[in-house]
């Protein structure tokens, strides 16, 4: 559109003498939007499509054509930096943040996954030091009454937004498993937002997103009750403490896909310390060698603390297999990491009510902004996203630019369209 601007401007100047070659630089400029518009389209095309290489291919030649002042310059721009994500193009992908050219921090911080994975060390330290990233590990969080700030506790102002994405380097080979373990994190949502790892090969030096900007999964929350998204696998306390207001989040495990979990509004009927486990009758029919009851230790199931959830056989309980945290594992009860299990276990009364539901897709709002959460690894159908986010917003956004912000799952993306 400059261009197009400044020939305007010059017809118009020298138009006496200029009349017979403004119409064919008219005509000319016409085409030159036309094929912009062509390139554009086809790009965002194929990027629905996820021929990330065709869209690659358009969106480069559309570059080459086109101002930054352009109404799809910052669209073509998201679809080649996701493109080379995928495809795994680190020195185009790196030429992009380089350059200012991507306004997303969510989406650099994938970026910076990526520029690790292939070790691409400059790269790397150049965007940790450029965005002034912390290791996670290497942070001391404020103890506050035995929970840690930001990291499982979390200030809040009444809106149900809170949180900082962080990142951990790791200092040796591990896995996902081992380091959500280490971070009080659970595998599902660390598998969501690395998605280009490979879960059980992370390599030293692999800088992981934490993804700790989250969303409490009722809009409309209330303080004192527990929230528990099966989806996500994650709780969510809301609780005011000294009249200052706070989210206790953990991850927890949850049951397999053949197993029933419970959904619903339940009350935290019985609290026990170093509970015995009784295996149920089915478990039992199923693994006949079980015993009627397990004492409490090091084997136990059921961990250090157990809390019944009404007149089911449910509890909320830590484990003796903390590796199974944040997945699907359970015989349809919620599991802690003991250290969690007890925090909560303290600070919980008989009586407390606990919801329990699954939901893929969250809205929130901090700031006058509204956020959206993605909690699953399958395709999101854009309509859905959208009628979720009408619930509670005026604002509407274009199928493109929900299409690039839910392509950042398992953490909350603010939509500033």
């Amino acid at each position: 559109m400059k261009i197009l601007a400044r020939i305007l401007i010059i017809t118009l100047v020298y138009g006496f003498i200029n009349i017979s070659l403004s119409g064919d630089v008219l005509k000319e400029l016409q085409k030159l939007e036309e094929k912009k518009f062509q390139l554009a389209n086809q790009s965002i095309g194929m990027f629905y499509d996820r021929i990330y290489e065709m869209s690659i291919s358009y969106g480069e030649q559309y570059l080459k054509i086109a101002d930054k002042d352009d109404e799809h310059y910052q669209k073509v721009i998201d679809i080649l930096y996701l493109s080379y994500y995928y495809l795994e193009k680190t020195e185009k992908l790196f030429n992009l943040i380089k350059n200012d050219l991507i306004k997303d921090k969510d989406l650099v911080l994938k970026g910076l996954v990526l520029l690790s994975k292939k070790g691409k060390e400059k790269e790397v330290r150049y965007l940790i030091k450029k965005y002034k990233l912390k290791d996670a590990k290497n942070k001391k969080y404020k103890k506050l009454k035995g929970f840690e700030l930001g990291k499982n506790i979390f200030k809040i102002d009444s809106t149900n937004v809170f949180g900082k994405n962080e990142i951990y380097i790791c200092e040796k080979n591990q896995t996902l498993l081992e380091i959500a373990k280490k971070t009080d994190m659970g595998f599902f949502e660390l598998y969501l937002a690395n998605d280009i790892l490979n879960p059980f090969d992370i390599k030293k030096g692999q800088v992981i997103i934490l993804p700790r900007r989250r969303i409490i999964p009722k809009f409309y929350f209330e303080f004192g009750i527990i929230y528990i998204n099966l989806q996500e696998k994650r709780l969510y306390y809301p609780l005011i403490i000294k009249k200052k207001q706070y989210v206790i989040t953990f991850p927890v495990g949850v049951g397999t896909d053949n197993i029933h979990d419970p959904i619903g509004e339940f009350e935290i009927t019985q609290k026990r310390k170093n509970p015995i486990w009784y295996p149920t009758k089915r478990l039992r029919e199923e693994n006949p060698s079980l015993p009627k009851a397990v004492a409490p230790g090091k084997n136990n199931p059921l961990g250090t603390r157990a809390m019944r959830l009404g007149e089911t056989a449910y509890l909320i309980h830590g484990t003796n297999k903390p590796y199974g945290i944040g997945m699907k594992v359970s015989h349809g009860c919620i599991r802690m990491y003991n250290k969690d299990v007890e925090k909560l276990f303290n600070i919980v009364e008989e009586g407390t009510i606990v919801k329990i539901f699954k939901k893929s897709i969250k809205v929130g709002k901090k700031d006058g902004k509204d956020f959206l959460e993605i909690d699953t690894d399958e395709r999101i159908d854009l309509q859905s996203i959208k009628k979720e986010i009408q619930k509670y917003s005026f604002k509407e956004y274009s199928d493109f630019y929900l299409r690039v912000k839910s392509s950042i799952r398992g953490t909350a993306v603010p939509l500033e369209e």
